[in-house]
């Protein structure tokens, strides 16, 4: 697990202090080691870096970049490939010889053996480049769901400059701090930016389950997709699909025990992060969990992660965190967000916990629910997509005047009526569309019209990119994902490509990685979701949010004794929290900054208007679009961002 950091550019025009900042910048994400190297090929100079955490060899043959000498080929690699034993020993078979145990040769001298089809054999989470001298082109690629981060800058003045985080392109100097106006409003409508774009003006984000072929004058030569979710075509089976389940999970926990460092869990007492606990005891005798615990009972699971830490004997620890230890930590959490994000800090508390207990190596029961509609929306989504028939009945302007009569009649800003007054605001398109439209009415953030108030800052011209709140090419990806898809299917897709891969698998590598922590999440193994996705949405998703699929397929393994229970999701009680935000003199500092807000494009007043009504309690306003807002603020703030 690392950061990596690389620039094409002329021949001699950089000077080693620019990749050395960038490499500094994201130390975080590996203490143990760093180094770079500049390569030369014709008028072009080929920088490459990296930051180490030891996890494979933990000897100074793992140290990045690493080259292949009968090829001449060099690397950066982030990640860790779990079936590399296997691969290096297919790849011994043919000859080939190795100086180390790390995967990091192993893909190096993979891809000089396949080439770019070399990404097809690997199982795990990545994010790389290699230099090929043979070819004179830098290969660039990242993992199917896309745990690992990878960011670029392409111009056309024979520059390119990518990293994995966002900080570390800022940090070479060689890229503008301006804030991209239609990653903002991404934002304002999802809480997070959406790959390819981000909040840097002319940063792209790799698409998960991409590579990319860039040549010597930075141009890129190639992008391709080497995997995409696969469709459904069991519709019925129910008891190969629990034994088939049960194995292939089993087997994807059993990959990431690979570790030449202790490993240890998170744990909650939920459904998800018992299933993983249970699996890695079968085959650790000493396994170490941590669980955060809160003084509001409401949000409190203590209980249930005792219980399993009982369970199966493992040396558990539990964070009991308070208000007061919130705000203490907080300038760290949002000093580790790479970009800003509504989410994440649950991660944050319970990696920083393992990491000071002196882990390098945790697993999660993240990705779990995406599968086995473990979330309420499943359920919204499918009650808003029933309406379209009746919509399509209505002429245009009949939808836009019940547009507005219902969000001027409705109060709450998350009610039923306010939700089908967005969808009819914007229900043009196809069937997918409309579904994905219904998605993200349920999950929006700031309604459109509650987005036209606050951010004045866009143009229409910034629009052109986006629809239904996201950026076009991302939005076309999905369609052809759930094209020809049972709805509940569909919605799982959704669910996975954006709240997962986009949300959740983002924050979590981000929010570990500030505290030097990786995280494996066996849920998101790419041969066992193939399988899960294979069957039908109706068959695996049943029984929402309960997940009555997945309890049936792990009840051998947590035991009869298990005490299941409704899904409750690991939450934070922000609600209660944040009522005391603005007593925080940093949030005074960052909200009462005027050329913040224009920097940002954000209106004061509306925003003013917004704080106010939420600290003093005159109207509902979700603390999750408080807490946004002065998130985008901050960390505009933080980076020297404006439009």
């Amino acid at each position: 697990m690392c950061g990596i950091v690389g620039v094409i550019a002329p021949a001699r025009s950089l000077g080693p202090e620019t990749i050395s900042r960038m490499v500094r910048a994201i130390s975080h994400r590996g203490p143990d080691d760093c180094g770079f190297e500049r390569l030369q090929s014709g008028g072009s100079d080929i920088w490459l870096g990296n930051t180490r955490l030891a996890i494979l060899d933990l000897s100074s043959a793992g140290h990045q970049p690493m080259t292949d000498p009968e090829r001449a080929n060099w690397i950066v690699y982030n990640g860790e490939v779990y079936n590399y034993r296997e691969i290096r020993k297919d790849l011994e078979g043919r000859g080939i010889n190795f100086q180390s145990d790390t995967d990091t040769e192993v893909i190096l001298k993979a891809y000089g053996e396949f080439g770019p089809d070399c990404v097809d054999r690997f199982r795990g989470m990545f994010a790389f480049a290699i230099w090929d001298s043979q070819r004179r082109e830098l290969f660039v690629g990242r993992d199917r769901a896309g745990k690992k981060p990878l960011y670029y800058y392409p111009t056309r003045e024979g520059l390119f400059v990518f990293a994995s985080e966002i900080r570390a392109i800022l940090a070479s100097d060689l890229v503008p701090r301006r804030l991209d106006a239609a990653s903002v409003e991404v934002f304002l409508t999802n809480g997070f930016s959406v790959s390819p774009k981000t909040m840097v003006a002319g940063v792209r984000s790799v698409m998960p389950g991409h590579w990319l072929r860039v040549r010597t004058d930075a141009r890129i030569a190639e992008e391709a997709c080497y995997w995409s979710l696969p469709r459904s075509k069991y519709l019925s089976n129910g008891d190969k699909m629990l034994s088939r389940f049960r194995e292939e999970l089993s087997d994807a926990v059993q990959m990431r025990l690979v570790s030449d460092v202790p490993l240890g869990a998170f744990l909650s007492g939920g459904l998800d992060s018992s299933t993983i606990c249970a699996l890695m005891k079968g085959k650790e005798s000493d396994l170490r969990t941590f669980s955060v615990g809160f003084q509001e009972t409401d949000f409190d699971e203590s209980k249930y992660s005792r219980w399993v830490a009982r369970r199966f004997q493992t040396q558990h620890t539990e964070v009991v965190l308070s208000k007061m230890d919130f705000f203490d930590l907080l300038p760290a959490a949002l000093g580790g967000m790479d970009q800003p994000t509504f989410d994440g800090l649950n991660t944050f508390c319970v990696a920083q916990a393992a990491r000071k207990s002196g882990l390098k190596v945790a697993l999660s029961g993240t990705g779990s629910d995406e599968l086995f509609g473990g979330y309420p929306f499943f359920d919204w989504v499918r009650w808003l997509a029933k309406t379209r028939p009746l919509v399509r009945l209505l002429p245009d302007p009949w939808s836009r005047s019940l547009s507005d009569f219902f969000i001027k009649k409705s109060t709450n800003g998350l009610s039923g009526i306010m939700k089908v007054a967005e969808l009819l605001d914007g229900h043009e398109g196809s069937a997918e569309d409309y579904l994905i439209a219904a998605y993200q009415t349920t999950q929006t953030l700031f309604p459109p019209w509650a987005r036209r108030k606050l951010f004045f800052g866009r143009k229409p011209e910034d629009l052109q990119d986006l629809k239904l709140g996201l950026p076009r090419e991302f939005l076309v990806s999905l369609q052809s994902e759930i094209q020809g898809e049972d709805p509940v299917s569909s919605i799982s897709k959704i669910a996975w490509r954006l709240f997962l891969g986009e949300r959740c698998l983002k924050d979590t590598d981000t929010m570990s990685m500030a505290v030097s922590l990786e995280v494996r999440s066996p849920f998101v193994d790419h041969v066992f979701v193939t399988s899960a996705l294979e069957f039908s949405g109706r068959l695996r998703s049943k029984g929402v949010p309960n997940k009555p699929v997945l309890q049936q397929t792990v009840r051998p393994v947590l035991g009869d004794d298990y005490p299941l229970r409704k899904k409750q999701g690991f939450t934070f009680p922000f609600r209660y929290w944040l009522r005391d935000l603005h007593r925080w003199d940093y949030f005074h500092e960052v909200t009462k900054d005027k050329h913040l807000y224009e920097a940002v494009g954000l209106g004061i007043r509306p925003v003013q208007g917004l704080f106010d009504s939420f600290f003093q309690g005159r109207s509902y306003i979700p603390w999750s679009r408080i807490w946004a807002i002065f998130v985008l603020l901050s960390w505009c703030k933080r980076h020297r961002m404006s439009l």
